[in-house]
């Protein structure tokens, strides 16, 4: 079993997103997804999103401002804990190790995004849900 993070950088306007330009696995490699990777053994899914959005961007923001919304996954291959934060530190991230970070607008992400992106975005600013409890997703 495979555990992984992503997370979504939203400017405090709601108007910007940082995404990275994938080159691995192969199946991703050309497209865009949220910051992360995988859970290190000893850390749990906050720390692997804090220390991924660190590592990739140069942008540290702390536990208490993530917000665990979903969690995919796949019995027996992978699960994915999905979260975002807030930040007009959105505007720092940089390019820091070979993956492409990217800022853009909400309003004009381009077609070539991880499938899943289209919905888990629109579900991450839909400031009508409090998230209290990560929604569940499970492929079968």
């Amino acid at each position: 079993m495979f555990n992984y993070v992503t997370g979504f950088v939203f400017s405090k306007d709601l108007q910007h997103v940082v995404l990275l330009e994938k080159l691995s696995p192969a199946w991703q490699k050309g497209l865009l997804n949220g910051v992360g990777g995988k859970i290190e053994d000893g850390e749990s899914p906050i720390q692997a999103m804090v220390r991924e959005c660190e590592e990739e961007t140069g942008v540290f923001i702390s536990e208490s401002n993530w917000t665990r919304y979903a969690h995919l996954t796949k019995p027996t291959y992978f699960e994915l804990d999905v979260f975002f934060s807030i930040s007009d530190l959105a505007f720092s991230a940089k390019t820091i190790e070979k993956e492409q970070v990217h800022l853009l607008k909400i309003d004009n992400i381009p077609n070539n995004i991880i499938p899943n992106l289209k919905w888990l975005i629109p579900l991450a600013l839909d400031q009508s849900l409090k998230f209290k409890k990560p929604v569940t997703f499970i492929e079968n």
